[in-house]
């Protein structure tokens, strides 16, 4: 624990200090491990990146663990990945570091329920339908009797271990399931998920499932009452629901339609996990300092939507990477003028702000 509060306090010195070459490591990691997947989900563009993750480059996380407060796991489908269940055996050997493993489920077998029901853990499954209809034709690959089959083994096993594991869905919104968002509530209530995350689909036009193309309003509209409804039963179930879709708030002004679009967030809003340690300097964002995302391919951004890559780990190491002339860059205009640089979606209030501040 003493090296990553040291490394915590170092860190929150330099964004005071304005610094845009750092001595402290990243306290966050989202590391797409493989492309490889069961499923070929009908939104998806990663599946069709073929690429591993260097064992060099997962020796390098490895390392730099002990220095983290957080370390997201995902795909394609990590479970797929041999050196995943070495590399993950390792990683408890960190226990403040807090771990998130997205999965589609299909995959958890008798030996990985015991293993993760074990961790303090957020095991992140992604749902996208509720029967088996809509289920398998967006997670095309995937059955629905194969998830329910596999919750209900994790939620006996669960329950006998009194775990630590915290259960979350993640779900993407598209037009085979925005009518149903409040009832993936339900879904998570049956199924003792602590907590809900939904997200716009990126892309889909091909498909015709990208309800944010076009004129639509009638669609975002329902959505919308839908959103309310999901947001009052989570609150009655006790689950922790939050989202970054575009939704219409009531209106109870002469403002135009395009005026009352906003995100909902989540009512009561994360604290930033820097241990009691104070940030003076106020950032528009903190990713450039904190957090790093190795994508399908290996390149790397501080953030899930920084649009320019700041390296790559098939040509050098993480840390090279970190204080790289692209990340300095990144520091320095955060500093001096977001407007000119962030992704608009940031700007606009589209993407929740803690996710700017973990």
């Amino acid at each position: 624990m003493d090296k990553v509060k040291e490394n915590l306090e170092l860190n929150i010195r330099e964004i005071n200090d304005g610094k845009i070459i750092l001595k402290s490591y990243p306290k966050r990691m989202i590391a797409t491990l493989s492309t490889r997947c069961n499923s070929r989900c009908i939104m998806c563009e990663v599946v069709k990146k073929q690429w591993d993750m260097p064992q060099k480059t997962m020796k390098e996380i490895e390392s730099l663990l002990p220095y983290m407060q957080s370390v997201n796991w995902q795909g394609g489908e990590v479970f797929l990945l041999e050196s995943f269940e070495k590399l993950f055996i390792e990683s408890l050997k960190n226990e403040h570091l807090h771990q998130t493993i997205v999965t589609n489920g299909m995959l958890l077998n008798d030996k990985w329920i015991d293993l993760l029901t074990e961790a303090n853990i957020e095991l992140t499954i992604s749902i996208d339908g509720l029967d088996k209809e809509i289920y398998e034709k967006i997670r095309y690959g995937s059955k629905f009797d194969v998830l329910i089959n596999n919750l209900n083994r994790l939620n006996d096993i669960r329950k006998k271990k009194n775990s630590r594991l915290s259960l979350k869905m993640h779900t993407v919104v598209m037009r085979s399931n925005y009518k149903f968002a409040d009832k993936f509530i339900d879904f998570a209530e049956k199924y003792n998920f602590d907590i809900v995350y939904m997200m716009p689909i990126w892309g889909g036009q091909e498909i015709d499932e990208n309800i944010y193309i076009g004129d639509n309003h009638d669609i975002i509209a329902n959505l919308s009452k839908n959103i309310e409804l999901a947001l009052s039963k989570s609150k009655q179930f006790g689950i922790n629901f939050f989202h970054s879709l575009p939704v219409v708030k009531e209106n109870h002004s002469n403002t135009s339609d395009n005026d009352n679009i906003e995100v909902k967030e989540e009512d009561n809003k994360k604290q930033h996990c820097n241990n009691g340690v104070d940030i003076k300097k106020e950032l528009f964002c903190y990713l450039p300092w904190q957090q790093l995302n190795i994508d399908p391919g290996g390149e790397v951004r501080p953030g899930c939507l920084c649009s320019k890559p700041i390296g790559n780990i098939q040509q050098d190491s993480i840390l090279d990477i970190w204080n790289s002339l692209n990340m300095q860059e990144y520091r320095k205009r955060v500093l001096d003028n977001p407007q000119n640089w962030c992704n608009n979606d940031c700007l606009n209030g589209s993407i929740p702000e803690d996710l700017r501040r973990v």
